[in-house]
């Protein structure tokens, strides 16, 4: 047993995979992530992802015309074009949606970029390159949300995407691009016990509600999601994991105080709080509706 386990910790099994710090140790692998997404994407057989490149906290930049960012959880290509975003959202904010559009414009335009300066696009003719001008790769944006979405239904996984109005009066449910598409993951409604999960994606999706709780997780036959499992086991930690994750506590924490009392203590107090524990600026802009400048200006002062 790991004997520097954070007093927070202590009597757990599993860090949790809805932190910063615990999703990326639980999809830390190819394979994890090949079998998340194969599974909520309902890919079978020849149409599974065969190879995949993957990264955290991906910093995607453009400048229209000053720099503009955008921090993705998790980034990902794969060996059929595909680009794909994973977020893990643990509370709710204003503005979501145009959150996972704004996300998602970033997205294509980085896969628009890769795509033209890849080896393919380079050998085509002038005419070829001049035909494919607009054309976009497949992207999917990925969105586990732990707080209930208003605008879904009683699904736990929804699928936005751009439909025609007047297709839809029609009776035709059929997306108008079918390489636009954002998968929405509302874990409150995902309610299914343990005997319940039947499949890949069940699986993962109980291991991130449930992992929190304390108790050791079923095996569910899936060797992936056990090596996962593993990687999350507070006794297989290291200390810099714990340590990094004892801090990412504290800080929550300290920001739960922080929103609870918001009524006597200005938004700005709360922004010097979260710079105090080095949360990326981006996320504090989110929880605190001050701008990106403004923070960027008190990060300046301190």
């Amino acid at each position: 047993m790991n004997q520097s386990i954070p007093e927070k910790l202590k009597g757990k099994t599993y860090i949790d995979p809805r932190t910063d710090t615990g999703f990326k140790s639980l999809f830390a692998s190819k394979d994890a992530i090949k079998d998340f997404v194969d599974g909520i994407l309902h890919l079978k057989g020849d149409d599974q992802i065969k190879n995949l490149n993957y990264s955290f906290e991906h910093t995607l930049r453009f400048m229209i015309p000053e720099e503009r960012k955008v921090i993705l959880d998790a980034f990902a290509t794969t060996g059929s074009k595909r680009f794909l975003n994973i977020e893990m959202q643990k509370a709710d904010h204003s503005f979501f949606i145009d959150r996972t559009i704004l996300y998602k414009a970033f997205l294509i335009i980085k896969g628009k970029h890769e795509m033209d300066k890849s080896e393919e696009f380079k050998t085509l003719t002038k005419e070829e390159k001049e035909y494919r001008r607009y054309e976009i790769p497949e992207t999917i944006s990925i969105w586990i949300c732990d707080f209930e979405l208003p605008y879904c239904m009683e699904k736990y996984i929804d699928e936005w995407a751009i439909y025609s109005k007047e297709v839809l009066n029609g009776g035709v449910v059929e997306t108008l691009f079918p390489k636009n598409k954002y998968i929405i993951v509302s874990l409150p409604k995902f309610n299914k016990t343990a005997d319940e999960v039947k499949d890949p994606v069940d699986a993962w999706l109980y291991v991130l509600k449930h992992a929190h709780e304390g108790e050791p997780l079923p095996d569910f036959g899936n060797g992936i999601v056990n090596d996962a499992l593993n990687r999350i086991k507070i006794e297989n930690l290291d200390k810099t994991t714990l340590n990094e994750l004892e801090r990412e506590m504290i800080a929550k924490e300290e920001i739960e105080c922080r929103l609870a009392g918001a009524k006597i203590e200005t938004r700005f107090e709360m922004v010097d709080a979260m710079l105090a524990n080095d949360i990326p600026i981006e996320k504090i802009a989110i929880i605190s509706g001050i701008s990106l400048d403004e923070i960027k200006k008190r990060r300046a002062q301190r």
